[in-house]
């Protein structure tokens, strides 16, 4: 069984530690939300570990207990403060990312690996490299229609908040927020420097999500001087939830060597 142990204060971004219960981490796995999510979404992962990986749940400005916080402004100002909060732990870090998520752990990693903490693996998963611009054109301002719409059709949320009114009062803010973040990313390469990251990266994506073909995935391996892998899984580009418990098993047996 998980047990969630909460995070120090200095710590909000990670609100909840989830460890299987009598047992000491090994490695911490933080799991970065995808644009307009939350680390709720990966509180369900809970019950899928049963060793001693802890997961950890990245919690960003503007929503769940962080609701009265005002949203990232920059994929930068993010990376940098979630750097500082994973440096402080001893415990050997793993970074997860979905989508948007893919790109704010890439970004962590690259900075936690100057600081002379190099992460022990990144998994990226439904983002393309970070050389490639996602979404092609600005559409954090597109009309409510229009937006909710785009959220429909990525299967970002399901009906019972996409059509309720006064929930997306309160959650389009953060949404836009969060996409107006990921349009304005532009990756910023070291010129004349080796990749920028030295562990592993383990990359996945849906054989259906028309914005992430797998020839674009598999340009993430140019990102490290370590080892590289991509799996194609059939679905679109929420694949990630019907596969849950195959990524996780994978990620488990991926960290079996880590801290050992």
């Amino acid at each position: 069984m998980s047990v969630a142990v909460p995070s120090p204060a200095s710590a909000s971004w990670l609100e909840r530690r989830w460890r299987t219960a009598g047992a000491t981490p090994r490695v911490a796995l933080y799991c970065f939300p995808f644009a307009g999510g939350s680390s709720a979404y990966y509180h369900a992962w809970a019950e899928e570990f049963r060793s001693d990986v802890e997961l950890v749940p990245v919690q960003l400005p503007g929503r769940g207990a962080l609701m009265g916080e005002e949203p990232v402004r920059s994929m930068a100002a993010a990376a940098d403060l979630a750097a500082a909060a994973i440096a402080r732990s001893p415990v050997p870090a793993a970074l997860f990312g979905h989508s948007m998520g893919a790109v704010l752990a890439f970004e962590t990693a690259r900075r936690l690996e100057r600081r002379g903490h190099p992460v022990q693996h990144l998994f990226v998963s439904g983002r393309p490299c970070p050389t490639v611009v996602r979404p092609p054109s600005p559409v954090s301002d597109l009309p409510r229609e229009r937006f909710v719409d785009m959220l429909r059709a990525y299967g970002a949320a399901p009906e019972e908040v996409l059509g309720h009114d006064e929930l997306l009062d309160l959650l389009l803010p953060m949404i836009r927020a969060d996409f107006h973040l990921i349009e304005n990313y532009r990756y910023e390469p070291e010129i004349g420097s080796p990749p920028p990251l030295s562990c592993p990266v383990s990359a996945w994506c849906g054989d259906r999500d028309p914005e992430v073909p797998p020839e674009l995935m598999a340009r993430w391996g140019q990102e490290t001087s370590g080892p590289f892998a991509l799996e194609v899984l059939s679905g679109g580009h929420f694949f990630l939830t019907e596969h849950r418990t195959r990524i996780v098993a994978a990620v488990h047996e991926l960290l079996q060597g880590v801290g050992r």
